[in-house]
C-alpha cells in the first residue's frame, strides 16, 4: 500500500486498533538508510561488503536498497514482479551509472541522494514475487491507479490484476548460490504472513528481518488482522528472533536473530 496513505491513516488507526501484544527490545543501536518515505531501521555496524541482502517489494522508492549498496558496498537482490517497479529500478540504475539525477516518485520531493557510480552494479533486480511455492499467481492492482503496489492476497479488494511468477525464498537463494541471508526486507502487500511461515518451516538462516505488515484499521482483509500480526511476530520470536525496533507510524518491524546478539 502507498506509504502516503499510510502516513495519513496513522493517527486514525493508532486510536482505533488495539495495542499488539508484542515486546520491543532495543537490544542494538539502529540506523535508518533511505528517504523518509522509503527508509528502514536496521542494526548499526552490522552490514559489510560481503553481506547477503534480499529486499522484497521495491515499488517506486528504492532509496533504502541503493543506500545499503552504496554505504556498505554489498550486492543487493531486489525482488518485485510489478512492471512499474522494474522500470523504475532500471531507470535508477542507469542514471546512477551515468551520474544523472533521478526524481523521487513518492511523498518526498526532489531527487534521489547521490550514489557512487559503481553502486549501480550492486543492484540486482529479479522480476518475481515471493510466496510459499513456485507457480504463477494473480497480482491485484491497487484501488488508486496512481499507486504501484499490487497484492497477491488482494488486500484492497479490487478486480484488475496481472499474472506474475512467484517462488519460495529458498528457490531464489538456490539459484543465486546463497546458503544464508544477512538482511531480508519484506514489504509485499499482505503476502508477508505466508512468506515468513515458509521461511520458518524451511529453517532458512536469516540474521535480520525487516517486515511491513500492511494490514491496519482502515485497510485489512478482515477484523482479525491484529491477531494475524501478533501470531506472525510471536512465531518469529519463538524461532529465536527479537523485535528491536518499530516505526511509529506503521507496522514496520525490525527483528534480529539471537545468534547475532552480543553474548552476556
Amino acid at each position: 500500500m502507498h506509504r502516503l496513505v499510510k502516513l495519513i491513516q496513522s493517527k486514525y488507526y493508532k486510536w482505533t486498533e488495539r495495542p499488539l501484544k508484542v515486546k520491543i527490545e532495543p537490544l542494538l543501536p539502529v540506523i535508518r538508510p533511505g528517504t523518509h518515505y522509503g527508509g528502514w531501521l536496521i542494526p548499526a555496524g552490522f552490514l559489510n561488503s560481503q553481506s547477503v541482502v534480499y529486499l522484497a517489494g521495491a515499488g517506486e522508492d528504492v532509496s533504502f536498497d541503493a543506500a545499503v549498496a552504496d554505504q556498505f558496498g554489498c550486492a543487493v537482490q531486489i525482488i518485485d514482479p510489478t512492471p512499474r517497479a522494474a522500470a523504475h529500478v532500471m531507470r535508477l540504475k542507469a542514471n546512477i551509472a551515468n551520474g544523472i539525477d533521478t526524481p523521487l516518485e513518492n511523498i518526498d520531493t526532489g531527487i534521489y541522494p547521490q550514489f557512487a557510480r559503481e553502486t549501480a552494479e550492486k543492484l540486482h533486480f529479479h522480476t518475481i514475487g515471493l510466496w510459499n511455492e513456485d507457480t504463477t499467481l494473480k497480482f491485484y492492482a491497487p484501488a488508486n491507479p496512481a499507486f504501484v503496489s499490487h497484492s497477491i492476497v488482494n488486500l484492497q479488494k479490487t478486480e484488475h490484476f496481472i499474472e506474475v511468477p512467484v517462488c519460495r525464498l529458498s528457490t531464489i537463494m538456490k539459484k543465486l548460490g546463497h546458503d544464508h541471508i544477512d538482511l531480508l526486507k519484506i514489504d509485499i502487500e499482505g503476502a508477508e504472513y505466508t512468506v515468513l511461515t515458509a521461511l520458518l518451516e524451511e529453517k532458512i538462516p536469516v540474521k535480520v528481518i525487516c517486515v511491513e505488515y500492511d494490514e491496519n484499521a482502515t485497510n485489512h482483509i478482515d477484523a482479525q488482522y491484529t491477531h494475524r500480526i501478533e501470531s506472525s511476530l510471536q512465531a518469529l520470536c519463538h524461532a529465536g528472533y527479537h523485535i528491536i525496533a518499530k516505526e511509529s507510524h506503521c507496522h514496520n518491524y525490525t527483528l534480529v536473530h539471537q545468534s547475532i546478539l552480543p553474548k552476556a
